[in-house]
């Protein structure tokens, strides 16, 4: 099943783009009911909080005083932490029982408001984060009621912007009304959403067009890369002993076709095939491929790798397994460190793309083309300028 994160700051509409999601056949599950559920009445959960708290956090029928406890949380981070260490673990493991009970073809959206605060967002395929002015977040909270001070408190409480979209896939801007927002948000279902779900179904990765096509350096490509690496990273843990940015998305000014490239070192490429199962539950599906030799290495099998693909249409990813000190594993570290150090290596080889591709009509006969390229030019130079600069690949 699809695992979609769903966040934003108090006030910016989280909740309306839940409820579209919803209209559009997601399940939702949300955290915030989740939080009452767990510390209602008769519960462990209320048990815990009393106890650390104290009865005066209880109304005179024995349930929850929210505003009471909101009033010592908002005011002190610790005490705020030590509520978040009894609520959070229960509220995840109830997502968890409610995810469990669905069917296995469901989309499942989770509206957890702290999502970046929390460290979940590795464990969704997708993350979304929904964004709208400070001023007008203050503006929707005072139509609720809530004064402007303490609005202001809770809104500061969490984490910011930037935060959100440092773990967040997708951000949406709801800055102006809500059939804009709706319509924002069926886009995305249409788009992107529903194919990945598919995607995920049919156990495969999303293709890269066949079509070549080179865009500018993008800001946000390192950006889309931390997202993959911090899922590898959790499904992999310790097995993984690096994982890397690299191929011209890794280079910043670089033209390139719109694809993440990683390399995951591992110890052996048997860890890999060890991991087959997990990966394609995170998204990733793959398998066994060989890069092309080079002429100091032309035994073929120091050449095996495994490549995988990520199944989100919006984030194009080919992910290279090699085992650590295979001339691949090494050549990707050293080709991406000597582009970013080189200037004049990166405007010829900028210039060598652009010569490649404009003989090429498809990704398959640019990749083709290119590898002559390496053989003269990248793969001899690139070991110069290793030579000459002392550089080895780092090893952790």
């Amino acid at each position: 099943m699809l695992k979609v994160a769903l966040t934003g700051g108090i006030g910016a509409g989280k909740s309306t783009v839940a409820k579209k999601l919803s209209q559009l056949g997601a399940s939702v599950i949300d955290a915030d009911a989740l939080s009452r559920e767990v510390v209602a009445p008769n519960t462990e959960g209320l048990a815990a909080v009393v106890s650390r708290f104290g009865p005066e956090v209880l109304t005179p029928e024995g349930s929850l005083d929210r505003a009471e406890l909101a009033k010592i949380v908002f005011e002190s981070a610790p005490a705020r932490a030590e509520l978040e260490a009894i609520v959070h673990p229960r509220v995840r493991a109830r997502a968890r029982e409610l995810t469990d009970a669905l069917p296995d073809d469901a989309i499942v959206v989770q509206d957890i408001p702290l999502l970046a605060e929390t460290g979940q967002a590795p464990g969704f395929h997708l993350n979304i984060d929904v964004e709208a002015p400070r001023e007008l977040r203050l503006e929707r909270l005072a139509a609720r009621g809530l004064d402007r001070a303490d609005a202001l408190r809770r809104i500061d409480a969490q984490a910011s912007d930037a935060e959100r979209r440092e773990v967040c896939d997708v951000v949406i801007d709801n800055s102006h009304d809500v059939h804009e927002l709706e319509r924002r948000v069926a886009l995305l279902w249409d788009e992107r959403i529903k194919p990945f779900a598919e995607n995920l179904r049919h156990g495969q990765a999303e293709r890269r067009p066949e079509k070549l096509q080179f865009v500018e350096s993008d800001p946000a490509w390192p950006r889309r890369f931390e997202h993959l690496a911090a899922r590898l990273r959790r499904v992999m843990g310790p097995s993984a002993v690096r994982i890397d940015h690299v191929g011209s998305t890794a280079v910043a000014g670089l033209p390139a076709k719109d694809v993440i490239d990683i390399q995951v070192t591992v110890v052996s490429l048997h860890v890999v095939d060890a991991f087959a199962d997990s990966l394609g539950d995170a998204g990733f599906f793959g398998g066994v491929q060989f890069d092309s030799p080079k002429p100091e290495h032309p035994d073929i099998a120091q050449w095996e790798k495994r490549l995988y693909g990520y199944a989100d249409p919006g984030n194009i990813a080919h992910v290279h397994f090699r085992a650590i000190d295979v001339p691949g594993q090494r050549f990707a570290l050293l080709f991406r460190d000597w582009l970013r150090a080189d200037a004049q290596a990166r405007a010829d080889y900028a210039q060598a793309k652009g010569m490649l591709a404009a003989k090429a009509d498809s990704v398959t006969e640019y990749a083709e083309a290119k590898e002559p390229w390496f053989d003269r030019e990248g793969w001899p130079r690139a070991n110069r300028w290793a030579a000459e600069h002392g550089w080895q690949p780092p090893l952790c």
